[in-house]
């Protein structure tokens, strides 16, 4: 904007040096929403003071003088960005002009855009994602993210496709869920961030399904077992690897615990101790690697600045007995509320555990219950478990080719598509 002169009485004789600038409208602003300062001329005696304000948008400035010595001023932007405030005494800048303030959007226009085609499941690694969002009037900056299961954030790409739509597009590398930030001038639009779904629910290899916890993330002393809890109850069976690299090599233990395995590990030296914790594959789960920092006396001699130590092992589920029963307690469900998913309901191979999940979150309470028979016997290995808020992972091992029979039930009746038929070439 043009500079806004006006002269100022005598009061000092300090000239521009003397002069003092404050307030938020020199710190920060908003889009349509008046920014406001005060100068401080008492000290600085009779002169002219010029204010400018320049930036992406023409700004409206008003002044007040309040016959003190100082001066309210407010300016109002009308688009985002990085405004320069200059405010001279006699064509000398005061202290600390120019001030460079940031001028965010109207939240109120983040929410005016609109999201459409994105698909929320169903999606597959490596094949392009794409949805379309409008900006409805909206002026400003467009951009997304997407955050994958293991934690890595992928780049999208945004193209115009109208003057007032664009296209968002990315490519998955992982299967799990994925979280989408969608953001207007640094806001995030209405419903962002975004989740969908890569693979099927509970697909082996997702190590967004795995979490863990526990102090022996965190913390830990030279010569005392720590321990961590690596939750993989979510997920369906895949190989788990756990790396710790620090300034010892440690003893490292890891056993059965009902929603995973529990990890014990003994440093002995101090330092920091990097925990690397992959699950089917090569993809860290959220959050690894953990930093745990080791005190204590060093217990060991010699050794390198590094030193590593790891241990492999093949997750596997625990298998539910399914006896047979003559009559159920009387259970308020609906079988016919039960959604399932996953490759394991239509294709198996020999040899390989096949996978699929059960959504009971909507068909009320009772008792899911899982069978294979096969060309001659039932098949020798089923395993159901609780996921959490009613869903279930199922997983069955076939031995022999031929025509199978997966019958699933919640209590008496069979859910939708049950009796499937599978064939095992």
């Amino acid at each position: 904007g043009s500079p806004f002169q006006f002269t100022v009485g005598p009061l000092g004789e300090g000239g521009a040096p003397k002069v003092r600038a404050g307030g938020p409208g020199l710190e920060r602003g908003v889009v349509g929403v008046p920014a406001e300062f005060s100068i401080w001329t008492r000290e600085a005696g009779a002169g002219g003071l010029s204010i400018a304000v320049e930036g992406p948008s023409r700004a409206e400035i008003s002044f007040e003088d309040r016959k003190d010595g100082s001066c309210g001023v407010s300016y109002i932007a009308q688009e985002p960005g990085d405004y320069e405030v200059s405010i001279k005494f006699n064509d000398e800048y005061i202290p600390d002009s120019p001030f460079i303030v940031p001028i965010a959007a109207s939240p109120e226009d983040a929410s005016r855009l609109t999201v459409s085609s994105l698909q929320e499941s169903g999606l597959k690694v490596n094949q392009p994602v794409s949805f379309a969002v409008r900006l409805n009037g909206a002026k400003g900056l467009l951009d997304a993210k997407v955050h994958s299961p293991s934690g890595a954030v992928e780049d999208t790409h945004v193209s115009q496709i109208e003057p007032d739509k664009y296209a968002i597009r990315f490519l998955p590398r992982e299967n799990g869920l994925h979280s989408i930030d969608v953001k207007f001038n640094g806001q995030h639009i209405t419903g962002s961030p975004f989740k969908v779904r890569v693979g099927e629910p509970g697909q082996a290899g997702d190590p967004g399904l795995v979490t863990a916890y526990g102090s022996g993330l965190e913390k830990g002393t030279t010569g005392v077992q720590s321990e961590f809890i690596i939750k993989t109850a979510n997920a369906c069976p895949g190989a788990l690897t756990v790396a710790i690299d620090g300034p010892s090599k440690v003893k490292m233990d890891c056993q059965d615990f009902p929603d995973g395995y529990k990890v014990l590990y003994t440093p002995m030296a101090p330092g920091d101790y990097l925990i690397g914790i992959k699950y089917g594959g090569p993809y860290h789960i959220a959050g690894s690697p953990y930093k745990a920092k080791v005190t204590g006396p060093r217990l060991v001699s010699g050794g390198g600045p590094h030193e590593s130590s790891s241990i492999m092992l093949e997750s596997v589920t625990k298998s539910t007995t399914l006896s047979s029963y003559s009559a159920l307690p009387k259970f308020s469900s609906d079988s016919s509320k039960v959604v399932s998913s996953g490759a394991g309901l239509s294709t198996a191979i020999v040899g390989q555990k096949s996978c699929f999940s059960v959504d009971c979150s909507r068909a009320g309470s009772n008792i899911l219950l899982v069978g294979v028979h096969g060309p001659t016997i039932p098949c020798e290995e089923v395993s159901v478990k609780y996921a959490g808020s009613d869903q279930y992972n199922v997983t069955y091992l076939v031995k022999d080719k031929g025509s199978y029979t997966l019958v699933v039930k919640w209590g008496e009746e069979h859910i939708p598509g049950s009796p499937f038929h599978i064939i095992v070439p």
